[in-house]
C-alpha cells in the first residue's frame, strides 16, 4: 500500500496539483491529478447550476412560475393593459385617442400572454430539469464527497497511528477510502459526460427567448400600424376642421373680429397660407406687421422658427410660433 497525495491533502486545496506533481513518494501522481481536475470540473458545474437557478428563481420569479402556474401570475404589461383598455373604452369610439388607448391594451395583453408563455417554457424546458439534476445528481456525488473526506481523515488517523493501530484495521480504512474513491469518481465522470444533456436543455431556453421576442415584435409591429392610422385620421380631421372654419368665420369656436377674412378668401385658401394667433409688431428691418387673425400667404419657410410671407401686398419675415398655418407649403 502506497501513500497518496490525495490522502494527506484536503480536497479543493489551493496546494493540491502543486504537491501532486511535487511529491516524491506519491506513485499513484496521474490518479491523483486525474481526480483533482475531475473535482474541479464538477465544482464548477455545480456552482453553475446553483447561480443560475438562484438567479432564475428569486423569490418574485419562483412566486411567479408557482402561484397557479404561470398564466396565474399578474404580469406588469397585462395590468397596465387592462388600464388603457378601460380608459380607452371610457373616452369613446369617437376619439381617435380612445381608440389608440384600447389598441394599446390590448397589444399590451398580447404581450403579457407572450410573456406567460415565456415563464412557462422556462420552467418546463430549463429550470425543471436543472433543479431535478441538482436535488438528485448534484446533491449525491456532494453527499459521496463529504463521505470520502470523512474516509480520507479516518484512514490519515490510523496510518499515523501505525504500531498502535492494527494493520488489519489500517488496510479496511484503505479499501474504504478506495471504494468511496471509484464511486465518488465514476459519478461526477458519468454527470460530465451528459453535456449532449445539459446543451439541450441551453438550446430550449434560447428556443423560448427567441419565440418571446417573435411574438413581442410581431405585436409592437401591429400596434405601430394602427398608431400610424390613428394619427393619419386624427391629423386629417383635424386639417379639415382647420379649413372649414376659415371659410366660415361664424362657426369659429372664438368668434372675433380680427378673425375676419379679406374679400380674397378665395385666392388665399388656394395656396399655402397661416392665421396669426396673435398679433406681432416687427422689431427689425424685413419683418412682417399683422394682427390676431388675420391670414398670410405663405411664401418660404426659412428656418425652423421662421416664415417669410406676403399680407395686403406687404411682404417679410415672422415667427412660426405667433401663427397657425392652414394650407402647408408644398415639400421641398
Amino acid at each position: 500500500m502506497s501513500d497518496c497525495c490525495v490522502l494527506c491533502r484536503e480536497p479543493g486545496s489551493v496546494h493540491l496539483k502543486r504537491d501532486i506533481l511535487n511529491c516524491k513518494m506519491c506513485v499513484k501522481q496521474k490518479m491523483c491529478l486525474d481526480f483533482w481536475r475531475l473535482e474541479k470540473r464538477f465544482t464548477l458545474v455545480f456552482l453553475l447550476m446553483l447561480l443560475v437557478t438562484t438567479m432564475f428563481l428569486s423569490p418574485g420569479v419562483r412566486a411567479k412560475l408557482s402561484v397557479g402556474g404561470a398564466a396565474g401570475y399578474p404580469q406588469t404589461e397585462s395590468m397596465l393593459g387592462d388600464c388603457m383598455s378601460h380608459y380607452g373604452r371610457e373616452l369613446g369610439a369617437a376619439s381617435e385617442f380612445g381608440g389608440a388607448l384600447a389598441e394599446a391594451g390590448e397589444a399590451l395583453q398580447q404581450v403579457a400572454q407572450a410573456r406567460h408563455a415565456l415563464d412557462g417554457d422556462i420552467k418546463r424546458s430549463f429550470i425543471g430539469p436543472l433543479e431535478q439534476l441538482q436535488n438528485t445528481e448534484l446533491k449525491e456525488i456532494q453527499f459521496q464527497l463529504k463521505k470520502l473526506n470523512g474516509r480520507r481523515l479516518d484512514f490519515d488517523y490510523k496510518r499515523r497511528r501505525r504500531g498502535k493501530v492494527p494493520a488489519q484495521e489500517v488496510q479496511r480504512a484503505w479499501d474504504k477510502f478506495l471504494l468511496s474513491k471509484e464511486l465518488v469518481e465514476r459519478s461526477m465522470f458519468v454527470l460530465l459526460q451528459s453535456d449532449v444533456d445539459q446543451l439541450s436543455r441551453l438550446a430550449a431556453l434560447v428556443a423560448a427567448l427567441l419565440d418571446f421576442h417573435r411574438n413581442f415584435s410581431l405585436c409592437v409591429i401591429i400596434y405601430f400600424t394602427l398608431i400610424a392610422v390613428y394619427f393619419s385620421l386624427s391629423l386629417s380631421l383635424s386639417l379639415a376642421l382647420s379649413l372649414s372654419l376659415s371659410l366660415s368665420p361664424s362657426l369659429s369656436l372664438s368668434p372675433s373680429p380680427s378673425l375676419s377674412l379679406s374679400a380674397d378668401s378665395n385666392l388665399i385658401l388656394d395656396q399655402p397660407c397661416c392665421r396669426a394667433m396673435y398679433s406681432f409688431r416687427p422689431s427689425h428691418a424685413g419683418e412682417l406687421s399683422f394682427s390676431e387673425g388675420d391670414v398670410i400667404v405663405l411664401t418660404n419657410q426659412v428656418d425652423a422658427n421662421w416664415f417669410e410671407g406676403t399680407l395686403a401686398g406687404q411682404s417679410g419675415l415672422f415667427p412660426v410660433s405667433y401663427v397657425d398655418v392652414l394650407v402647408p407649403l408644398p415639400l421641398p
